[in-house]
């Protein structure tokens, strides 16, 4: 036997209700039928319980998800910061400048992001903060109701900002981004390529420039085998830029497909597994093997 001090009683089955709030004088019909809950608010401090069961379960912390561009947009809205208009074109910047890297749904901060990121934060911390954002939009409201003189606003404004970049002009080191060296050899001069941007994103190109001016299509390989030939997957764009998984081998193989493949081979058939949102199900037609991921 043991005691159960209920003050908020939680679990997977039922919780007990602390404050009733709207449903004090509302309740629909699936409120009425749950008789978890009924058994929870039955309990109180003094309530003595049985112990059948013991389940020790370990849970760990988890990161938080990455952001979306839905997701960003709404953490924005929340704190005030920016307007529909200057949402999209906000983060259309921080995708061409190489600041954030957009995998399917997800955008993932790249080293550039983070250098820059950290040398804004300790030259501007007054300005690279929510709370100024937030508060400066407010302003710039007020300055378009007439209930703020704009030039009152640059005056208390700028001196700081003035001294901060003067500061920040002679103090800040010069951070440069190495490049990313592939195992790719340069046919014309032996060295080993490396990652490159441009205005179609990602390319290999000759450490050698300008004395080679060798270049290549940047294939990203995924670590999972062709099942047709065995070689490389990598991940490939359509023209309009919708991602794909092809061979690195194409046109000679010609495999293809929508969904990102996984190394883990079907118990079923031995063919190739691919995600399908929250499962991976295998690609042969006529298998119809599917498991959680």
């Amino acid at each position: 036997m043991f005691f159960l001090n209920i003050n908020v009683l939680q679990s997977e089955y039922f919780q007990k209700l602390k404050f009733d709030g709207f449903l004090s004088v509302y309740k629909d019909d699936d409120d009425e039928k749950d008789a978890g809950n009924k058994l929870a608010n039955s309990l109180s401090e003094d309530s003595v319980l049985s112990l059948n069961e013991l389940i020790k379960e370990q849970h760990f912390t988890q990161p938080p998800a990455h952001y979306t561009e839905a997701s960003l947009v709404k953490t924005l809205e929340e704190l005030g910061i920016g307007r529909p208009s200057t949402y999209a074109p906000t983060i259309s910047t921080l995708i061409a400048r190489r600041y954030v890297v957009k995998d399917k749904k997800n955008l993932h901060v790249s080293e550039l992001g983070t250098a820059v990121n950290d040398m804004m934060c300790d030259a501007f911390p007054a300005i690279v903060d929510v709370n100024f954002t937030a508060n400066m939009e407010s302003l710039l409201d007020r300055v378009e109701e007439g209930k703020v003189d704009w030039k009152d606003l640059i005056r208390n404004f700028y001196p700081d900002l003035n001294e901060a970049v003067t500061k920040a002009e002679k103090e800040l080191e010069n951070v440069k981004i190495e490049d990313e060296v592939t195992d790719v050899i340069c046919e014309k001069c032996g060295r080993n390529m490396v990652v490159k941007y441009g205005p179609s994103g990602k390319f290999l190109g000759c450490p050698g420039f300008p004395d080679c001016r060798n270049t290549k299509p940047y294939l990203e390989k995924i670590g999972v085998k062709c099942p047709d030939c065995g070689k490389d997957i990598v991940l490939r764009r359509t023209k309009k830029g919708r991602i794909f998984y092809g061979c690195e081998s194409y046109p000679d193989c010609e495999f293809s497909t929508w969904q990102r493949p996984v190394e883990e081979k079907c118990p079923r058939c031995g063919g190739l597994m691919v995600e399908k949102g929250k499962k991976i199900a295998c690609i042969k037609e006529g298998c119809g093997f599917v498991k959680e991921a």
